[in-house]
């Protein structure tokens, strides 16, 4: 049963969520279903182990004991990818959390950053011993934007020191009976994923990919897209003179060139199961590569005269004049724990007179989501960028944070006008 199929009118609603875990009530449903949307690496690990796990700690508050929610899906053992989830006591979302974890079994749908829906199980929920059916008394917190804040640091905190016996404790999602076909092939011919120059006018698509440069850089595109106008994005000019590629991504506005280069590791089950160590390696080559690309493309275009650029046959001349110039690495992960280095390779691109930042991918996704306007990215990044040269690094999640308040507080003031969750 394809979700999206069935019940169209759920797309506004997944379009609109950014990421994480969303309660739906779904026609005449009396049971609630689950969509998670999160990253293609977390929906491959899931899929290869057949199960993905929810973790409910028992946390002090000034009230007695709480608790909220992180999902886990296990590419690795010890530090595995993880959507934090705070839960409060009068938000009917947070409510609907807690009804679907108490159920012996619930329909699973995820989809990723774009919207695609890739796979779906009829899921068995098997609690381990969670605070949920604990002799504890939980009392969940009342809702605050700074609660929210502390809740995820908490967290970050809590699951970074876990136990083994916090381990055993999670409620197991396993899945038992797949509800729609998981082997897909996505080919999108829509102008929201594919109006911008340098395209063919549609994309094709997998979970697993062994290619990753031809998916990632048209996946920047789309991200581009919620803040640019098709014309002003430019993916994989080349130079007239010897066909050569320069970058990924060239946007041009009236004030403003951004260089975005990007690289990326293959989705795989081999890919997403290397050592965290290789993992890490991996990141900084790919952050000094793309810096690397970045600047050498900002010295080709600046020149005396117009860059003579190729976009898919066409000729295009480009004159930065007197446009500040910014570059923009992305690679597939960073490390929380490695903002210093990151900060030093920021510092690579200050010869660009507006500088340059590093990002994740999915960061950038995110970002994208909460600056969803020219004027908006622009100013964002900027910010980012001044502050890492002036203060040190920033973790570009913790910018995107108010994007993410801003839909719970929408979320809220509808569900006080009656409805409980989204029902579909």
């Amino acid at each position: 049963m394809r979700l999206t199929v069935l019940y169209p009118e759920v797309m506004p609603h997944i379009v609109e969520f950014a990421a994480g875990l969303m309660p739906v009530r779904l026609g005449d449903d009396e049971r609630l279903s689950l969509v998670v949307k999160t990253q293609k690496e977390a929906i491959l690990a899931a899929q290869m182990h057949g199960l993905f796990a929810f973790y409910l700690p028992a946390l002090p508050a000034s009230s007695g004991t709480t608790t909220s929610l992180i999902t886990a899906f296990f590419d690795d053992d010890d530090e595995p990818l993880a959507i934090r989830t705070p839960l409060f006591g009068d938000d009917a979302f947070s409510q609907g959390i807690i009804e679907i974890l108490k159920y012996d079994e619930v329909d699973v749908y995820f989809f990723d950053e774009h919207n695609y829906e890739w796979m779906s199980y009829r899921t068995a929920l098997e609690d381990n011993g969670s605070c949920l059916i604990g002799d504890e008394n939980i009392c969940l917190l009342g809702y605050h934007p700074e609660t929210v804040k502390s809740i995820h640091a908490v967290l970050n905190d809590w699951f970074g020191a876990r136990t083994a016996e916090d381990d055993e404790r999670t409620i197991q999602a396993v899945f038992k009976e797949a509800l729609s076909p998981g082997d897909l092939f996505v080919l999108d011919m829509t102008p929201e994923m594919n109006g911008y120059q340098g395209g063919t006018g549609f994309r094709h698509d997998t979970l697993t990919r062994t290619d990753p440069g031809y998916h990632q850089e048209r996946d920047i595109s789309a991200c581009l897209l919620r803040a640019f106008e098709p014309g002003q994005i430019i993916m994989n000019p080349r130079r007239k003179d010897n066909c050569k590629e320069i970058l990924d991504h060239l946007v041009l506005t009236d004030e403003l060139a951004i260089l975005v280069q990007a690289k990326d590791s293959p989705t795989t089950e081999a890919g997403i199961t290397r050592t965290l160590q290789r993992k890490r390696l991996a990141t900084h080559n790919q952050i000094d590569a793309a810096i690397r690309q970045i600047n050498g493309a900002a010295r080709y275009l600046d020149r005396d005269g117009a860059a003579k650029l190729v976009v898919v046959g066409q000729d295009i001349d480009v004159d930065l004049g007197d446009r500040r110039v910014i570059g923009l690495a992305i690679v597939k992960e960073m490390f929380d724990d490695e903002g210093t280095a990151y900060a030093a390779a920021c510092a690579k691109m200050a010869g660009l007179s507006g500088g340059g930042m590093v990002m994740d991918y999915n960061s950038f996704h995110a970002f994208t989501h909460r600056f969803a306007s020219h004027d908006a990215f622009v100013e964002a990044l900027e910010k980012l960028i001044a502050h890492v040269r002036i203060k040190g690094w920033i973790r570009v999640k913790d910018e995107v944070f108010d994007g993410i308040l801003d839909w719970i507080e929408r979320y809220r003031a509808n569900g006080s006008e009656g409805s409980d969750t989204p029902s579909l």
